[in-house]
């Protein structure tokens, strides 16, 4: 499907380093760009920022600026052409051989093993981490992405790192098995989520003699099992591949610093100058993704949620090269608008929809691409999917008719992209330089930022409407999920048939997609549907946009007050309101934040309250949507969300125009009533959002039930799927005046704000609040509440469960070390400790032992109370084996900080000793120490002062944005810390710390002691369970014929893989480990039944010799029986009275866990990244 190879004149040595044109930058700009060509063709942008604290670098392999796989790991990315077949140059999995479905995923991980400059395994990966940051990198159809950030002093090492992945890399062959195991693992977390079922499927029902329609993730079976049976040595093929395929001149890169960018510019020369310029030419992939006879179909599926949705997509040119016009982008605008007059307006008011997205798919395609319309069901909805889909193709009519394209439209279209491009927020440097590299292989250098945030630059109706003929309802294929298409019993089958949308169809022929098992039926789009959608009847309530009422006209900026950068003070305080504010123009930016926080004591007084409030949000989203719409088409944002304590409004965007939409919010709340018809979507909603919790993957449901284990005060999602059903209208309208009866508003207004006005909004919404529901203040007592259980000292307390989804395959642990209310010193302790063993976490745990993808070590905080986390997955070992890994990690990084010695010497040059840092790293299992290490002390000399720098750096760094500043404060508020200037504060601690502290604490923390307060939650999968009834089948099978041997003879000891004897447990239980088992896989797992004393032998398991564990049966039961530590509150009041070295800490303590515990808790692929 790809044209001929061909290469083409490799730049000779000696060829000039070639500067390019400027770059149109927006006028919030404060970087400095470059492009420059290097003498082997390699193009890099190079970009300045003298204010960050973060240098990053990404480098893109024929890239594109869509990414299709996303690969959560310590940087990679992948690139891979046919090795039986090689007729394609592009680096991309359309690249992988018929032999090898995965290769170029699978290159990219392998990238990250070694080099011939830096051969000891990992020190790639530690060196990022150990200065304070991350790597990952993804592969997609046609390209590769490697992405990269670091504290800024330490980008000269890392990018000599990172180059050496293209120059010299070192492609382990006794880490080929290690990895597949890993990618196999990716694959095994992305079975069962939906967002990958629908893309493999697309994939299953397009042109199968394109490369695009292969299975591009790899697995076990594709990339070691079938290989090897077919004599193909896949280490081999790795290397030629990435010999063959990957040179400078189809290679674009983007470098990130502080330095001028002079220095980044011989930096980067420095760095990628010894890349290899083969002259490679990429092909022309054929365009013929879908032939004629993979369009007009209807293809319906059966999803792992419980949801239904419609999507409509269209294959399409590739819109880059127009993208001057953006025709797509107008095409978007108004399919997927949300006012009045627009298709899901209509489908709203109709009772048929709850969301609808619109726009340009991508798929990673040079020669193709794909626009989609998806649209969220409700029940009705559900029941005519033809209706549904009529809306939108009959919006696309309007857009054929008369004045359907106009230059009014356009020119605000552009205006509101131009607006949004001049005062962007800015980027971190990781995501900009990801961003641009690949970008930098489609658009001009010239118009590079122009054209990746979508600003139109001239009128073309000609363009628009030439992707607007492709957008037809005979071309269009119609994927219909939903759990309605499996097979039922003929009486819950019979009204669903004789749906209006249904006429017609047959019930589906179930097939199974080989890959991931989804099932699902493709057949011709209906002729009824056809014709009712191709009858030239108009829809009445369909017209195409009024103009926006919230773009703004002045962006001037407020008189500044105080220092550029302060921290807030309170504007109001009384009994009614406590409201922080501060004037901030750090960002010269016209925008603000304002956030309002609605506490209120019968907002959580019961789970059926809080039912209540979550259904009152979902009505005010319902209400404001047509009006919000284009409030945030304009740049501005709000949200209503419910949380333990009452509701909270927010709103950020331009500061001229965000009074008017706060007061749109307000007045919605003030006046709130109930409309039946609305509250039937609501409430239909909210059960299907509180099931499909169950379906999330397994370390999500297990961090769930952490918090419902440790906050004092928790319903559970249990509980409100019960009730939820029987609620009604007038449940919730007798229930809203008593929850608005008595409120205390705690709020923060930031940025381009005065004082008087943030005083004006404030009083405002106070007002309109009891205007409508006489809102007072909350009597003595009722005051927002929020604490944290204070697990057993001495003992593991653990909850064992069986995974709420039974088809996910996967096991899942939390384990949290409790360090306990916070204090600024065992903050920073707690982040030293975290920093100095997270990288080794991972590697043990995922690169050498291969427990699974999911891998993570973090330091956070919950309500002001510290915790050391680790979150692991895996689709091959039990939960208690991953459970009793994470403990001998534990006790391995207890050794390791105790043995750090105290070694005097002479104090080295900073930059010096910071290259010496990574030489602490272990070497390779196996494998040969790295020469540089002549000191075993100096290294761990190094590796504690390191730490303290790099964590030092990362606690200073500086928000990049206004939300993040906002977000920041905000956390310290709610928290009740309200340590605005924590950063500082604890980083000034970190100074201080000494090794025989931090080895005291590790002691304490992670040490088998009897002040250790240790709790785990253990979910066990699909192939752990049915491991456990397979060994428990042979068992009474062995019983069986033991008994049948003779009467006579007695039982010796438990058979392999037994469960261990355990005394009777209640509810809860509690015992020594013992002589526990050593840990096995899922495959041999010695998993128990539920029973109370097999749950205790089953903990046992998971826990080290002598350690004690006490399992958990009732979770309420056990936090009536725990001590509860002391609200935040009480700390902050204690700082405030001067009490040395007191804080709490926000949302995580230091050295990357907030980025590591958004990730755990996160999904790892978003749909929108396929």
């Amino acid at each position: 499907m790809g044209a001929a190879p061909h290469t083409e004149p490799a730049a000779a040595a000696d060829a000039p380093l070639v500067v390019g044109p400027q770059l149109v930058l927006p006028r919030c700009a404060k970087e400095e760009y470059r492009t420059i060509t290097l003498p082997n063709r390699l193009r890099v942008l190079l970009i300045s920022d003298p204010e960050t604290e973060k240098a990053a670098a990404a480098l893109n392999v024929r890239a594109r600026a869509h990414a299709a796989c996303v690969c959560r790991r310590r940087a990679r990315s992948a690139a891979p052409p046919p090795l039986r077949a090689p007729a394609q140059v592009r680096v991309g999995s359309m690249s992988d051989p018929p032999e090898l479905p995965g290769l170029a995923h699978f290159c990219e991980h392998m990238l990250f093993y070694s080099s011939e400059k830096y051969p000891a395994e990992d020190e790639y990966s530690k060196f990022i981490s150990d200065h304070g940051g991350h790597t990952n990198a993804f592969t997609s159809a046609e390209d590769t992405n490697y992405q990269f950030d670091v504290n800024w002093d330490a980008l000269p090492e890392a990018l000599d790192r990172f180059a050496q992945f293209f120059i010299a890399p070192l492609i382990s062959a006794d880490g080929v098995e290690r990895e597949v195991k890993a990618v196999d693992s990716e694959h095994g977390k992305n079975v069962a989520v939906d967002a990958w079922r629908l893309h493999q499927l697309a994939k299953a029902t397009s042109n199968q003699d394109h490369p695009w329609s292969r299975f591009f993730t790899g697995n076990l079976e594709t990339l070691l099992t079938a290989p090897t049976a077919a004599g193909i040595d896949v280490r081999d093929a790795v290397a030629a591949f990435h010999a063959r395929h990957y040179s400078a001149n189809v290679m674009t890169a983007a470098v990130y610093g502080r330095q001028p960018l002079d220095e980044l510019q011989a930096l980067a020369a420095a760095a990628f100058a010894p890349v290899v310029n083969k002259g490679l030419a990429p092909p022309a992939f054929s365009p013929d993704v879908l032939l004629p006879e993979h369009r007009g179909l209807l293809v319906r599926v059966v999803p792992v949620k419980a949801q239904h949705s419609l999507h409509l997509t269209w294959d399409i040119p590739p819109s880059e090269p127009h993208f001057r016009a953006a025709p797509t982008n107008y095409l978007s605008h108004v399919l997927g608008h949300e006012g009045d007059g627009s298709a899901f307006a209509a489908l709203k008011a109709a009772g048929l929809a709850s969301a609808l997205s619109a726009g340009e798919s991508g798929g990673g395609l040079s020669a193709r691409g794909f626009f989609t319309v998806r649209v969220d069901l409700t029940e009705e909805g559900n029941a005519d999917p033809a209706r549904v889909a009529e809306h939108v193709l009959k919006h696309l009519d309007l857009l054929r008719a008369p004045g359907g394209i106009n230059e009014q439209t356009y020119a605000e279209l552009a205006g509101l992209q131009e607006l949004r491009f001049n005062w962007r927020d800015q980027l971190p440097p990781y995501a900009a330089t990801t961003s641009l590299a690949g970008g930098m292989a489609v658009y001009p250098d010239e118009q590079l930022l122009l054209a990746l945030y979508h600003v139109p630059l001239e009128y073309d109706p000609a363009a628009i409407r030439s992707f607007l003929d492709h957008l037809t309802p005979q071309a269009v294929r119609v994927t219909w999920a939903s759990r309605c298409h499996e097979p039922e019993p003929p009486a819950a089958g019979a009204g669903a048939a004789a749906a209006p949308g249904l006429a017609g169809l047959a019930p589906p022929a179930l097939l199974s997609e080989p890959i991931y098992g989804t099932r699902y039926d493709v057949q011709p789009l209906p002729p009824a549907w056809l014709a009712a959608w191709c009858d030239g009847a108009p829809l009445p309530a369909l017209h195409l946009p009024a103009p926006n009422p919230f773009v703004p006209s002045r962006l001037a900026l407020v008189p500044a007050e105080g220092p550029r950068e302060g921290l807030p003070g309170l504007l109001l305080d009384g009994p009614a309101a406590r409201v922080w504010h501060r004037t901030d123009l750090r960002f010269e930016s016209p925008k603000a934040a304002i956030v309002l926080d609605l506490q209120t004591p019968a907002a959580y007084a019961s789970p059926e309250a809080a039912v209540c409030v979550r259904l009152l949000v979902k009505l005010l989203g319902d209400y404001l949507n047509e009006v919000t719409y284009p409030a945030e088409l304009a740049g501005l944002s709000y949200s209503v969300t419910n949380h333990l304590a009452g509701l909270q409004l927010s709103v950020q965007g331009y500061s001229e125009k965000l009074p008017l939409l706060l007061d749109l919010v307000v007045a919605a709340l003030a006046g709130f009533s109930v409309r039946p018809d609305r509250f039937a979507l609501a409430a239909e909603a909210a059960a299907r959002e509180y099931e499909n919790t169950r379906f999330q993957q397994p370390y999500q449901w297990a961090m769930y039930r952490a918090e419902l284990l440790t906050n004092l005060r928790r319903w559970s999602v249990d509980q409100y799927a019960a009730l939820v059903a029987g609620l009604t209208p007038a449940d919730l309208e007798a229930f809203a005046p008593r929850l608005l009866a008595r409120v205390f508003v705690e709020g923060l207004a930031v940025g381009n704000v005065s004082p008087g006005d943030a005083r004006g909004i404030v009083d405002g919404a106070l007002a309109k609040l009891r205007a409508g529901w006489g809102a007072a203040p909350p009597l003595a007592g009722e005051e927002k509440d929020l604490r944290m259980v204070k697990p057993p000292a001495g003992v593991t307390s653990a909850l064992v469960e069986d995974g709420p989804n039974p088809d996910n395959e996967n096991s899942a642990v939390w384990v949290a070390y409790q360090v306990g209310p916070d204090d600024r010193r065992r903050n920073a302790l707690a982040g030293l400790l975290v920093q100095l063993s997270k990288r080794d976490a991972f590697h043990k745990l995922r690169t050498q032992q291969q427990l699974g993808y999911i891998v993570h070590m973090f330091g956070a905080s919950d309500l002001g109370v510290q915790n050391i986390v680790f979150v692991l997955q895996s689709d091959k070992f039990s939960a208690a084996h991953l459970a009793r890994a994470v403990e001998d990690f534990a006790a391995h990084t207890v050794d390791r900080i105790v043995a750090l010695p105290e070694v005097r010497r002479a104090r080295q040059p900073r930059r010096r000793a910071r290259r010496a840092a990574p030489a602490a790293a272990a070497p390779a299992a196996g494998g040969a120490a790295d020469a540089r290490c002549t000191c075993r002390a100096a290294v761990a000399q190094d590796e504690f002062a390191a730490g303290v720098a790099e964590l030092s750096k990362a606690k200073r760094e500086k928000p990049k944005r206004l939300s993040e500043l906002a977000s920041r404060w905000w956390g310290e508020i709610y928290a009740g810390t309200r340590d605005f200037d924590r950063q500082e504060a604890e980083a000034a601690e970190l100074a201080t710390l000494t090794r025989p502290e931090l080895a005291a604490f590790a002691r304490e923390v992670l040490g088998r002691g009897a002040a250790r307060r240790k709790v785990m939650v253990l979910v066990r999968g699909a192939n752990e369970l049915q491991a456990q009834q397979q060994q428990q089948q042979q068992q009474q099978q062995q019983q069986q014929q033991q008994q049948a041997g003779g009467d006579g003879q007695e039982g010796g000891g438990q058979e392999g893989g037994a469960c261990p004897a355990a005394p009777p447990a209640e509810a809860a239980g509690a015992c020594a480990a013992g002589a526990a088992p050593a840990p096995a896989p899922a495959a041999a797992a010695g998993a128990c039944p539920a029973a109370a004393g097999d749950l205790l032998a089953y903990a046992a398991s998971a826990v080290a010799p002598g350690e004690r564990v006490s399992v958990i049966g009732d979770t309420n039961e056990y936090k009536r029986g725990c001590e509860v530590h002391p609200g935040a509150a009480a700390a902050a009041a204690a700082r405030a009275r001067g009490a040395p070295g007191v804080g709490a800490a926000a949302a995580t303590t230091g050295g990357g866990g907030a980025g590591a515990a958004a990730a755990a808790a996160a999904e790892e692929l978003a749909a929108a990244k396929l």
